[in-house]
């Protein structure tokens, strides 16, 4: 769910909304051209970076160098280190070392090497805040000139059959100075808005046991009556799409004081488009849509590694890089050993959010993301407790008595409190601090209570109920993976101190009291977490009743555990025959339907053993690839046998009964082995069966919902219905309708 405004949430629930609207942004960047440009290294200084300018990486810091009005003495700018061995820069992107305007020609030339010439439609250059007035771009079809007002360059111009392309300026804004480029993108964004769009809908799905991956797919429909985007013309912009392009959509919606707050609905990748005289229609997906190589380093490992570890070996083969996945810190605890099947990246994704009782999903940004999705174990612990306090009772769903102590103000004769006992047998009666606060209220010591989950967790408020005496002062701090996420401190407290605040993705809380009432301990009974969510859809909200079914009972959930032991009798595993060329070294790649250990590669003629050098170079339990070594002097007919063991595969079961009739469903990842990890996911899938109800909700629209989201959902039989969104639909077309389909949580 995307966190909004309170004036954004009480304006959608108007019964007569604001103006909405939407906006969508289309980066039609060449990547071929991203990918093969190379800048010639010569007349730049010594800090200039050729390379990351051709990257998303921003230059955040700029050096002052003695040129014409450019340095500041603000504090915005950094000194330039003097040049050396060893010397690291920041990122300040290409800059020349000639000076435009004292009679030299600063130029950056940058070379494509393709095998082919490369037609680019528009440029984009990120010029800084001395830029450029007048500017030239050479191609191999000619020049062209351009006057500039902006750190920021465009052009739509296109620049056809191109192999090189040199860039530079002719008159600076300042007079006289360096020529800067921080950023170059071959192409140009374009912009749909309101008045283009006809109409959009957005359809987005996930499954929130990992049992099919996650897909959005998106489509508009925009006005196309000056007919720019038509295939015939030459000049238009649709000749230059290619599937993968990015895209990203934005939703906004017009507050109560005229302002307007805006949503990312999500970055999707271009996969069709089309165009008559009136209208022009583009559609787009997820990433995963293009995750469709094989992932072949499934390996056993006797000694483990972690599902984040294992993750991360998937996105590194997929070529995804570290900013394009983000991986739940709590997978890092969950220990497998089983090899991956040689299956899609994606699917090895989905393997591991399902072990890990995790959602594989693509954020608004265009992330991957393997997040967690149970309601964590929650912990408690202080830094210090009363010899009669019992800090584990915090989180126990039921009263507690108090002792009557000498503390001022606060022991009463009403039957409230309890005599304290000689002996240790004392009741639970919560937190007591060890620490007496002084006549002021303040400790030598604060006490410091800790709680931490399992992983991160998502809920609204926090409620703690103290005993007949409250402090005067608590700040609490939240946590994500050992990051400090929020601090603040208390306001009123009573004996009943709701924390109204969005815990957001957080793994520790801590409250530390930091005053309390004169000459008196920390008396705190339970602590209570609140919601999951704080979404609700009422009547109002639905423009149609709920339609619900009843789905098929199960009976039984049965989990698979696979159990892998090395297998001690040598096999062939694999013969091809083939022919070898002459003198040629050839590889083979070979995929095995079991898994298998420690192979080796012969070579044979009629049985008899060829020293050809056949050599496995590299394998995994479900792969090899096969190296000839030494071709035979004349073509050879052969066959490569591959030797080795294969495992043997055991397998028992974790089983859990939901029902007292209905199907029976079996559940077998490949990964899971250990009795816990099947007990855990057991427990996860079974608590998503027992649901039971689904429902069909045709709704006003609301661009904050994410699928695998949590709400409330009305209902004339049932208190606080919570449901889990397994389906989003959103449509556009001037204003905003949506449709949900949702399973009960229990």
């Amino acid at each position: 769910m995307q966190y909004v405004s309170t004036e954004y949430k009480e304006g959608m629930k108007q019964a007569a909304r604001n103006k909405s609207y939407m906006r969508i942004s289309l980066g039609l960047i060449n990547q071929a051209a991203q990918t093969a440009a190379e800048v010639q290294n010569a007349g730049y200084t010594y800090f200039a970076d050729l390379i990351k300018p051709l990257s998303t990486e921003a230059v955040n810091k700029t050096y002052a160098t003695y040129e014409n009005d450019f340095s500041k003495v603000d504090r915005s700018m950094y000194f330039l280190p003097r040049n050396g061995p060893g010397k690291s820069f920041y990122n300040a992107g290409m800059v020349t070392e000639a000076l435009c305007g004292q009679g030299q020609q600063p130029v950056v030339i940058i070379h494509f090497n393709t095998l082919d010439p490369l037609d680019i439609k528009g440029l984009t250059l990120e010029l800084g805040e001395a830029y450029p007035v007048e500017l030239t771009v050479e191609t191999d079809e000619g020049i062209f000139d351009y006057e500039n007002d902006s750190p920021t360059f465009k052009t739509e111009d296109t620049f056809n059959n191109t192999t090189f392309m040199k860039i530079y300026p002719r008159k600076m804004k300042n007079g006289i100075g360096r020529f800067r480029i921080l950023n170059i993108v071959f192409g140009i964004g374009i912009t749909f808005d309101n008045e283009k769009i006809v109409s959009a809908e957005m359809k987005s799905h996930i499954s929130p046991i990992s049992e099919s991956l996650p897909s959005v797919d998106f489509s508009v429909t925009i006005e196309n009556m000056d007919k720019y985007y038509n295939v015939d013309n030459d000049d238009s912009a649709i000749n230059y799409m290619e599937t993968g392009q990015e895209m990203a959509v934005y939703y906004g919606y017009t507050l109560n004081n005229g302002s307007i707050e805006w949503v990312k609905g999500g970055t999707l990748f271009m996969q069709e488009w089309s165009a008559d005289d009136k209208l022009a229609k583009f559609g787009a997906v997820d990433i995963f849509e293009y995750m469709n190589d094989e992932y072949k380093r499934g390996e056993y490992r006797p000694e483990g590694i972690s599902l984040f570890d294992l993750a991360v070996d998937v996105f590194e083969d997929a070529g995804v890089l570290p900013e394009g996945y983000w991986i739940d810190p709590y997978l890092k605890k969950v220990i497998v050993y089983n090899p991956l099947p040689m299956v899609k990246h994606k699917e090895c994704l989905q393997l591991i959010a399902n072990a890990g009782r995790s959602v594989v999903m693509q954020n608004r940004d265009g992330i991957i993301m393997l997040k967690s999705s149970f309601e964590p174990e929650k912990e408690v612990a202080a830094n210090q407790v009363a010899e009669y306090g019992s800090i584990e009772c915090l989180l126990k769903e039921r009263p507690y008595s108090e002792y009557a102590a000498f503390e001022q103000n606060y022991s009463q004769v009403g039957r409230q409190q309890y005599f304290m006992p000689r002996g240790k047998n004392f009741m639970e009666v919560g937190y007591v601090s060890e620490s007496i606060s002084n006549e002021e209220g303040y400790f030598e010591e604060n006490p410091v209570i800790t709680l931490t989950m399992e992983s991160a967790y998502t809920f609204y408020n926090l409620t703690l109920l103290f005993g007949s005496i409250q402090p005067v002062e608590f700040t609490i701090t939240t946590f994500n993976d050992g990051k400090r996420l929020k601090r603040f401190k208390s306001k009123s407290i009573t004996e009943k101190t709701i924390v109204y605040y969005d815990f957001i993705d957080t793994d520790k809380i801590e409250i530390e009291f930091t005053r309390a009432k004169p000459h008196n301990r920390i008396h705190l009974k339970q602590i209570l977490f609140g919601s999951q969510t704080d979404y609700r859809l009422t009547y109002d909200d639905l423009t149609a009743t709920p339609n619900g079914t009843k789905l098929e009972k199960v009976k039984e959930l049965r989990v698979i555990r696979t159990i892998y032991t090395r297998g001690t009798e040598l096999k062939d595993l694999t013969t091809e025959e083939t022919i070898l060329a002459a003198g040629e070294v050839r590889e083979f790649e070979i995929n095995f339907g079991n898994a298998v250990h420690n192979l080796s590669a012969v070579c044979m003629i009629n049985e008899a053993i060829q020293d050809f050098g056949a050599v496995v170079v590299e394998s995994s339990s479900y792969w090899c690839k096969v190296r000839i070594t030494k071709p035979p002097a004349k073509d050879t007919k052969t066959v490569i046998t591959v030797r080795g063991y294969e495992y043997n595969i055991t397998t028992s079961q974790e089983t859990t009964k939901l029902n007292n009739s209905g199907s029976i469903q079996t559940w077998n990842n490949p990964l899971i082995s250990s009795a816990e990890d099947a007990k855990n996911l057991v427990e996860w899938v079974g608590a998503y069966y027992k649901g039971g109800n689904q429902y069909e909700l045709k709704y006003r629209g609301d661009p904050i919902l994410d699928t695998n989201d949590l709400a409330y959902l009305e209902s004339r039989y049932v208190e606080n219905l919570m449901i889990r969104l397994e389906d989003v639909g959103l449509n556009y077309s001037g204003a905003l309708s949506g449709t949900l389909v949702a399973r009960r949580h229990v």
